[in-house]
């Protein structure tokens, strides 16, 4: 008699011990590993893609695709000089050819100590790369440089953010369904973004690029394209974790884009705001932040040891106002882009469009952060308004598309032929596409000067470009209209410092400095090299900023590129006016002593300075009357000095005194006791530190109401106050101490005292992640160095991580583990398709996504790897 129990399936994947052992068992078939079912999906997209059935509606969009993006990236890629690009040299030109120090060093030091920032000695005695600079394009740069000379990896990177810039905003639109042709014609309105010639610092377009902000170019395309997959998530539950990475990749790459992206991924949140989108959007932003935080929260804590450079805000003179910053291009251009963009805010908000509104919302937040950023960031400062710019342009461009579509098909839907036809809203889009192409491919033509049949001629005296037919000119420009100024930017950058005219005079200088650095009788040193334009003719006035680089840091440069990212920046810059003929004098508000040696020579020897390269007659005059100046080489137009007593740890022959801290700014605070000290020594009995052992005498310093020069920072012509002791320093003579053995490394110092507990000055930059074994300290003493008093006759200075470090990887881990989370929860279904009743959400009446139209018969669940749901079936 068998039981009910006998009768069950079996669950034990073992054979029955009742069944015949000769008769063959089913052999299951292997599971697919992880890794091959991920191969599976990707080769199973794209086929099951290109399967789809080639509808007339798909055929025509797909083409108007290829055409307009496809046209606009290959426009951008012509721009670039790729076969430039290409060329195995040295990129320069502007801010540019002094970036090429920071990867170069995150390759062959940080990384290999497992550093994403750390310590460099190269510029400003001094400083802690990638800790305020954004590192995402450095890590980019090193991992292509596996594969192609440096040089062309860095090129190649540097044009990224411009390349990939019109795919980024087709993407965008794509990602946030606006309704065809939008998203093809935004890949047109980034173009002309990139061509935009009325700015050329601000960042994102190709000027701004070519001077060096590749950077910003990198992280605005990030941020296109995590602010559309955004809107993905918001609409549909879909690419959460894709929307976080790129958000937090935009982050990375700059910080002025990064407050763009999460401020307008905010403003969508909200408008996309009901219960369910609130946690989806609140877990996206979560995430996003916490994947920062490794470079952000170490920033945001360490900002008060960096330098205000006090760029002021603007407008701030007669010819300038804001008009002019929000409406840079000639008054046609602006009231009709101006125009579109309103007839597109206003449409969407009729039909219920929210992305559309939320564009025209975005707008109108950036024009008031434009004003309100005149008074720079909150606690941290440092933000110049004018940086703002580029996101109101080309938000308003993307927003200018809406309202040409909009405006397109409310003109043409009364046209007999496309209300008849059966793809009557097909043909209207592509009519509008062919159109709006076409205008601005003109346009871009023009800009360019290269319109098939145009050319020069003469009117009223002046030759201006024109385009007609046998003399005849109904179209002509302007003449005071320029061609772009674009390709030949990239050319001049992308020729390298060996294109040069100048470059061997160039050369022969760095080897000269490379020798004196390996001759016994002078040694590796910094250099202070004069500050003067003429220095431009190297490929940029910044070249001499890679004598570390050229010489593997023997010869550091006191003068470096991310003048913000150092305490020191404001010291080095008042001693090179001293020294130089003609400076530029760049951090505002300071009190400079210009071509002035008796002052410059003492500023020297406070900062370290071995070596004084200079170039000008007035400068070699000024050097050559200085006993303290010893001419050690000449080579081309240059006379280099060494100067005396100079070493990097000095004794001390006065106890320092402590300066008590004052309300307000401490960056300023600290500053004006900085400067009030390096330039007026006399005025003070003992160094002041910030602080430092109990038995040492505290002090308040007080502002010299005899010396000020207006009335508060940021003032036309108002100059840095000047402080003096609030009271007597009672002056504690100091026992003489032999420093000797002193031994500089990438990232530490050591040398060795004759005697323990007395106060030894080092002349290296401070900050906080500097420890020391085997002294107390240090403490940060004016200008920027440190003091550290010996417990032991061996003294090592490290420079590590701070608990500050450790939180912030320890919040980047938290948002991978958040990730892990999302990506296993899969994709969130929402109750509604929108926040608002019977909104206007796709651009037919598929109210699929993209991608399940695009895998009609791929069962699997949709959505980007990391939102799936996991395989229960393990058939990926």
């Amino acid at each position: 008699m068998t039981s009910d129990l006998d009768t069950e399936p079996r669950l034990d994947p073992r054979p029955d011990p009742r069944s015949d052992p000769t008769e063959e068992q089913p052999i299951e078939a292997p599971q697919p590993s992880a890794w091959e079912r991920s191969w599976r999906r990707l080769f199973r997209r794209p086929i099951a893609w290109f399967q789809r059935p080639w509808t007339t509606e798909r055929t025509v969009q797909f083409l108007t695709a290829v055409v307009l993006v496809g046209g606009a990236t290959i426009a951008v890629l012509r721009a670039v000089q790729p076969g430039l690009v290409l060329q195995n040299n040295t990129p320069t030109g502007g801010d540019m050819g002094a970036h090429v120090m920071g990867p170069a060093y995150l390759r062959d030091v940080l990384l290999p100590n497992f550093q994403l920032s750390g310590w460099t000695n190269y510029w400003y005695a001094g400083f802690p790369l990638y800790r305020f600079y954004m590192v995402i394009p450095a890590l980019l740069i090193v991992a292509l440089d596996v594969l192609l000379p440096y040089g062309v990896a860095f090129k190649i990177v540097a044009v990224a953010g411009l390349v990939t810039l019109p795919l980024s905003c087709w993407a965008f639109g794509r990602l946030a369904r606006f309704r065809y042709p939008m998203p093809e014609l935004m890949a047109l309105a980034g173009l002309v973004f990139l061509f935009d010639d009325s700015f050329t610092i601000y960042g994102g377009n190709m000027l701004s690029t070519m001077a060096g902000e590749f950077a910003f170019s990198i992280s605005l395309s990030l941020a296109i394209l995590g602010l559309g997959l955004f809107a993905r998530a918001l609409q549909t539950g879909q690419y959460r974790c894709w929307a976080a990475i790129v958000i937090a990749l935009s982050a990375l790459s700059h910080g002025i884009v990064l407050m763009f992206v999460f401020g307008a991924a905010f403003l969508m949140w909200v408008v996309w705001m009901d219960r369910q989108r609130f946690r989806v959007g609140l877990g996206v932003l979560v995430a996003a932040v916490l994947l920062s935080a490794f470079w952000v929260v170490p920033f945001l804590t360490n900002h008060e040891y960096m330098t205000d450079m006090k760029y002021g805000f603007q407008p701030n003179g007669s010819n300038e106002s804001f008009w002019k910053m929000f409406f840079p291009w000639t008054p046609f251009l602006d009231i009709v882009v101006t125009g579109l963009a309103i007839v597109g805010f206003v449409a969407s908000v009729a039909r219920r469009q929210l992305m559309g509104a939320w564009l025209g919302i975005t707008t109108l937040a950036l024009f008031a952060a434009v004003y309100v950023a005149r008074d720079s960031l909150p606690v941290i400062g440092l933000l110049w308004n004018p940086r703002v710019l580029p996101f109101l342009y080309l938000v308003r461009l993307l927003l200018m598309v809406v309202g040409i579509v909009e405006l397109g098909y409310l003109v043409l839907s009364d046209v007999g032929w496309f209300r008849r036809s059966p793809d009557g809203e097909l043909w209207t889009g592509f009519t509008i596409a062919a159109v709006s192409a076409s205008v601005i491919a003109v346009c871009l033509l023009f800009l360019f000067q290269i319109v098939p049949g145009g050319g020069y001629t003469t009117k009223h005296d002046k030759r201006v470009y024109a385009w007609g037919i046998s003399g005849w000119n109904p179209i002509t420009l302007s003449s005071t209209a320029s061609i772009s100024r674009g390709p030949f930017w990239a050319a001049y950058n992308f020729r390298g410092y060996e294109g040069r005219p100048a470059y061997g005079e160039y050369k022969e200088l760095v080897d000269t400095m490379e020798d004196l650095g390996l001759d016994a009788d002078h040694g590796c040193g910094r250099a202070l090299w004069e500050n003067n334009e003429a220095n431009g003719k190297y490929g940029t006035t910044m070249a001499l900023m890679l004598l570390p680089h050229w010489t593997d840091g023997c010869i550091q440069s006191m003068e470096g590129l991310y003048f913000e990212a150092s305490g020191t920046t404001p010291y080095h810059f008042l001693t090179a006016a001293a020294v130089s003929s003609s400076s530029s004098n760049p951090v505002r508000e300071l009190r400079y002593d210009n071509l002035d040696y008796d002052k410059g020579v003492p500023y020297m020897q406070r900062l370290g300075v071995k070596y004084l390269m200079v170039f000008t007659e007035g400068a070699k005059a000024k050097a050559a009357d200085r006993a303290e100046l010893t001419l050690v080489a000449e080579t081309g137009p240059w006379r280099i000095y060494q100067v005396g007593e100079t070493p990097l740890v000095t004794p001390l022959d006065t106890q320092p005194v402590v300066a008590n801290e004052r309300p307000g700014d401490q960056r300023e605070r600290h500053l004006e006791l900085g400067t009030s000290w390096f330039q007026h020594t006399d005025e003070w009995a003992a160094m002041p530190v910030d602080s430092g052992p109990a038995d040492w005498q505290r002090i308040d310093v007080v502002v010299d109401p005899t010396r000020t020069d207006g009335l508060a920072p940021g003032e036309p012509g108002r100059k840095v106050d000047i402080v003096i002791p609030g009271q007597p320093i009672e002056a504690v003579p100091l026992p003489a101490v032999q420093v000797s053995d002193i031994q500089l490394g990438d990232q530490d110092l050591r040398f060795t005292v004759d005697q323990i507990g007395v106060p030894v000055l080092v002349k290296m930059s401070y900050f906080p992640n500097w420890k020391v074994s085997g002294a107390d300290g240090p403490y940060r003493v004016a200008p920027n160095f440190m003091v550290v008093v010996p417990t032991s006759t061996e003294v090592h200075l490290t420079y590590g991580r701070t608990s500050i470090d450790y939180v912030a990887y320890l919040l980047t881990l938290l948002g991978v583990a958040l990730l892990v989370v999302m990506r296993r929860r899969g994709d969130p279904q929402y109750a509604t398709e929108s926040p608002i009743p019977e909104a206007v959400m796709v651009s037919t009446d598929d109210t699929r996504s993209d991608l399940q139209r695009d895998l009609l018969d791929d069962p699997t669940p949709t959505g980007a790897i990391w939102d799936r749901p996991p395989d229960l079936d393990g058939q990926g």
